[in-house]
């Protein structure tokens, strides 16, 4: 239950952030905030007064009715019945509330019997029918200011509405004692403050007032239906292949919905940014600096305030990094002699064009070289892949956090540094289109030519629509589970442990990433993907069972697809036939084939009226009779697809349905049969007729014939929708 709620909650505030126009980190701050922030103020009072030997009846009265959660002003008039005779009204009170029992059975039978004697004191409407709810609002204001822990402000609706929204049981009828719906609610309150998603968002004393606060204001917003399953549309084919196989390919022939149903399917999942907070340097620099001895001293020797000069000369590969850094930097010393550790922190004084010189900062006990190679966290980096060969190095966040960590009094405040909290929106979605020339550079990386301030022509590596993504599934993954790694431009995969990879496998449902690929077959796949087909498979990506990670070949970064990403690609089999997919790519997607769909065109508009519907039924069945025709002379891969007719389904009038027919016809089928059968007349002939096709003498070519207009046009279309094969069979013209 602990998952799915927080899967469930999380898809809830969701579609609330979507109905407020913000961000759901924003919910935190702005969402029911003035229902909690009365709780907040009013509850503590109400403790207090509750607590005194002898109750207060006045300020009594005074808090509850500014208390938001006492109700509306028919509750408030009856509460002033309950209190009407104040002595009774105490002793009814003190008797709830003395030696309160732990046990839920026996506090949901103290609460009702409460409210049997509180109905009888006052709570009745006007022609004194008693009134239990609005005995059972106040005995839960009460219980809820002493047990802040463990009751909420009660309205049945409001919490069954609540539960729904979630898929949260409710074990009782709506029957039930309001004594068991009062332990109920604060028990569901409890487990919905307990989730992850509450505790990111509402971080603060007294959960279960903030969860009461967007009980209150929730059936306000007109929401609608909420789907209580976590990232399930109403396509379970999709869900179910994206499940096991994390991608999935829709193929058929063109028009048949292939790239609306992706799109569908996205929508239906809610999707929307994300937002992921976490501590940057910005644009403060670290950096390593290798020294070797003696040729630049003995610089573990050297007091704090001293003085020394490193040369530069022919380090060329290095000087990236020299240009970069500047007076008042500080950088990491590493011993590279006899030592192989981090020694010294050192601040840059004065830069030269062939040297810097330096002053001791303050000497501690860093990591050796052999700590940094058993590091997981630096193993892979370029410090270790270099042996610490790097004169000059700006270090990135993940390799001074290492640093950092392996070393004995350093830390971010004794470097200077002050780690900024940033806020980065991240979309959980992208849409691509392969194309004969789109290539692995610009799927995942590539080289591309950078010319500098001086004009020199250099080359970077710059990362491709895939990688990106990944990084950015990952990241946003990371934080939901409450991991402090994140995956950085220009550097590796961070490395996690087993208990890591099960709080990320835990959270993958929650924050779902799709790539949609569309003409996916009009690429080279296997050159796009390149090494990546190995690691699409489901228990070969991050946290997998059988997980691998891959050395790139531009960047050098190790690299991993995160189990939270998931591909849709959309195929049209007039252009490839599914068979010329390259095996290995087949094994690793799921497939569902999309054909005509007749039925779409069939289901028309409740309003629709009987002339349209009139045309819509010749279209579907001219429709149906071209691709018989297709099949036969062709192939079932080159049908004509419904959604070419959608139009004039959705046609209001009866001219609008035949210009549309006309339009589709014309422009969109005839041009796309024409190059189908560019080689082939008589076939063409065959398929539409000799209305629309005039076939040359020689049989070896064919025009198409003027258009046709009006009910001409229509009388044409509905004699090829009964298969008349007059027009099939025409003899060429002389």
């Amino acid at each position: 239950m602990g998952r799915d709620l927080d899967t469930r909650f999380s898809q809830l505030l969701e579609g609330i952030a979507k109905h407020e126009n913000i961000t759901v980190e924003m919910l935190g701050k702005t969402f029911a905030s003035k229902e909690i922030e009365n709780r907040r103020t009013f509850y503590p009072q109400l403790k207090q007064v509750l607590l005194q030997q002898e109750l207060d009846i006045a300020e009594f009265k005074k808090i509850i009715t500014n208390c938001w959660a006492s109700g509306s002003r028919f509750d408030l008039i009856q509460f002033g019945r309950f209190t009407k005779e104040e002595d009774a009204a105490e002793v009814l009170i003190q008797t709830l509330i003395k030696d309160f029992p732990r046990n839920d059975a026996e506090a949901a039978a103290r609460i009702d019997a409460y409210i049997t004697d509180a109905v009888r004191l006052g709570y009745q409407d006007k022609k004194g029918s008693p009134n239990g709810s609005a005995a059972a609002a106040l005995c839960s204001v009460l219980l809820t200011a002493l047990f802040p822990e463990r009751f909420v402000d009660y309205r049945q609706s409001r919490w069954r509405d609540f539960a729904r929204k979630v898929g949260y049981d409710i074990p009782f009828p709506a029957t039930g004692s309001y004594g068991l719906g009062i332990v109920w609610a604060g028990q569901f309150a409890a487990d919905l403050a307990g989730t992850r998603t509450f505790k990111r968002i509402w971080n603060g004393e007294n959960p279960l007032w903030a969860v009461a606060g967007i009980a209150w204001v929730l059936p306000g917003l007109k929401l609608g239906e909420i789907n209580p399953m976590s990232g399930v549309s109403d396509d379970n084919e999709i869900t179910t292949l994206l499940k096991h196989k994390k991608q999935v390919i829709l193929y058929g022939p063109p028009g048949t919905g292939k790239t609306y149903r992706a799109n569908n399917y996205i929508s239906h999942l809610n999707t929307h940014d994300y937002e992921v907070h976490e501590d940057s340097l910005l644009d403060q620099r670290i950096f390593s600096l290798t020294i070797y001895e003696p040729r630049d001293g003995h610089i573990p020797d050297l007091l704090p305030g001293a003085h020394f000069t490193y040369d530069w000369k022919g380090r060329r590969n290095w000087q990236t990094y020299y240009d970069e850094l500047q007076e008042g930097d500080v950088a990491l010393a590493y011993n590279a002699g006899k030592m192989r550790r981090f020694t010294t922190v050192v601040r840059c004084i004065r830069k030269e064009a062939d040297s810097v010189e330096f002053e001791i900062v303050e000497q501690f006990n860093g990591p050796s070289f052999e700590d940094m190679k058993n590091d997981p966290g630096l193993k892979e980096s370029i410090l270790v892949r270099i042996q610490m060969a790097c004169s000059l190095k700006r270090l990135s966040q993940v390799e001074l956090q290492r640093i950092i960590a392996l070393s004995e009094g350093l830390t971010y405040e004794s470097l200077g540094i002050e780690l900024k909290k940033i806020r980065e929106t991240i979309p959980n979605k992208e849409f691509v289109t392969f194309h004969p020339s789109f290539c692995y550079e610009d799927f995942v990386e590539g080289l591309r030519p950078l010319t500098t301030d001086d004009g020199t022509l250099t080359y970077r590596v710059e990362d491709g629509i895939f990688k990106t993504l990944s990084r950015r599934a990952f990241n946003v993954l990371a934080e939901r589970a409450g991991i402090e790694g994140r995956w950085n431009e220009s550097e590796s995969i961070p490395y996690l442990d087993d208990t890591e990879k099960g709080e990320l496998l835990r959270a993958v449902p929650e924050v779902p990433f799709y790539l949609i690929i569309d003409e996916i077959n009009r690429g080279d796949i296997s050159r796009i993907f390149g090494e990546l087909i190995t690691l699409l498979e489901a228990d070969k990506r991050y946290c997998g069972e059988n997980e691998i990670t891959i050395t790139l070949p531009y960047s050098k970064e190790k690299f991993a697809i995160p189990p939270n990403l998931y591909i849709i690609g959309t195929m049209n089999t007039a252009d490839k036939s599914i068979s010329l997919v390259d095996a290995a790519l087949r094994r690793r997607f799921g497939f569902i084939e999309m054909m005509p769909d007749y039925n779409v065109l069939r289901n028309l508009p409740d309003d629709t009226n009987d002339e349209v519907e009139d045309i819509a039924d010749i279209a579907v069945e001219a429709l149906e009779t071209i691709n018989e025709r297709i099949t036969s002379n062709y192939d079932r891969d080159h049908q004509i697809g419904h959604s070419y007719l959608m139009k004039v389904r959705n046609a209001g009038t009866r001219g609008d349905a035949l210009e549309m027919l006309r339009f589709a016809w014309y422009h969109e089928i005839i041009p796309l049969l024409q190059e189908y059968y560019y080689d082939a007349p008589a076939q063409f002939n065959e398929v539409v007729g000799s209305k629309f096709v005039k076939l040359l003498p020689d049989e070896r070519g064919f025009e198409i014939r003027e258009k046709l207009y009006g009910d001409e046009f229509l009388m044409a279309i509905e004699a090829l929708a009964n298969g008349n094969r007059e027009q099939g069979q025409a003899e060429p013209d002389e």
